[in-house]
């Protein structure tokens, strides 16, 4: 971790919020009562825009594995579900409603990714290019 390139900060998403989300649209889709678990993600800004020039964003597991916004402002969140119970099922939902749930926790990216040989720190930086840095004093 103290080889990776520190400044590119997101706000932490909360897992139990987005579950909560989760759940209900499983719920309507699928009419049953089974349940699933969202871990927390980093919410990034991208430095990319969308078409009409608004900012567009992206959720980041502690691996380093990512979701972008699609042309729809939605985010595809996975959910742990069924046997497995990592990341086998996955929702949509708006930016708007990802945003509220986001924690006051201001994250950088180099450390919110767990370290696990240079797979991770490779996704670090992938992630790093898409974003912009923090200016100091801002």
């Amino acid at each position: 971790m103290d080889n990776r390139t520190k400044g590119y900060v997101g706000s932490r998403v909360s897992g139990k919020k987005l579950a909560d989300i989760a759940n209900k649209l499983y719920s309507v889709q699928y009419g049953d009562a089974s349940t699933c678990t969202v871990d927390d993600f980093l919410f990034v800004e991208l430095k990319k825009k969308d078409a009409f020039g608004n900012p567009r964003y992206a959720i980041v597991c502690d691996e380093g594995v990512g979701w972008e916004q699609d042309e729809y402002g939605t985010i595809p969140v996975p959910t742990n579900n069924g046997r497995m119970s990592h990341f086998s099922g996955r929702v949509h939902i708006s930016v708007d409603v990802i945003k509220e749930c986001l924690t006051d926790e201001l994250i950088d990216i180099a450390e919110f990714v767990r370290v696990f040989g240079d797979r991770l720190d490779d996704n670090v930086a992938l992630w790093q290019n898409a974003m912009s840095p923090v200016k100091e004093g801002v």
